[in-house]
C-alpha cells in the first residue's frame, strides 16, 4: 500500500512540474481580495527556474528556489524509496511539519509580506 501511495505522490509531483510550464494559473486569493498570497508568483517562478532564469524566479517569489529544490529532492527520494521498497520519507516529512509548523507559518507570512511590498 505504501508503494502505491509513493507512486501516486510521485506521479502527481511530476505532472505538476511539467504542467507549470504550459498551463496559466490565476491566483484565486488575489482574484477575490486584490492582495497577493504567499504563493503568488510561484507558477511564474517555477517556469523561470525551468528556463534557468533564477533571478526572475527569485523576483517572482522569494521561496520559489528553495521550494523547487525541495520538490526535486522529494521526487528523487521517492524514486529511491520505491526502488528499494522502503517508505520512510512521507511519515518523516509529516513529523517535520508537525514539529516545525511555526517556522513554516512564519516563512509563509514573510512571503505574504514581501509579495505585497513589491
Amino acid at each position: 500500500m505504501n508503494r502505491v501511495k509513493n507512486i501516486t505522490v510521485l506521479i502527481i509531483l511530476i505532472i505538476f512540474l511539467l504542467s507549470v510550464a504550459e498551463i496559466p494559473v490565476t491566483c484565486v486569493f488575489y482574484s477575490f481580495t486584490g492582495i497577493f498570497c504567499p504563493a503568488c508568483g510561484m507558477t511564474r517562478a517555477f517556469k523561470a527556474i525551468l528556463h534557468f532564469d533564477f533571478l526572475e524566479a527569485f523576483h517572482q517569489n522569494i521561496l520559489s528556489i528553495p521550494l523547487f529544490l525541495f520538490l526535486i529532492f522529494f521526487i528523487l527520494t521517492l524514486c529511491h524509496e520505491i526502488w528499494r521498497n522502503q517508505f520512510e520519507l512521507i511519515p518523516k516529512l509529516l513529523r517535520f511539519f508537525e514539529k516545525h509548523y511555526g517556522m513554516i507559518l512564519l516563512l509563509l507570512f514573510l512571503s505574504f509580506v514581501i509579495n505585497n511590498l513589491k
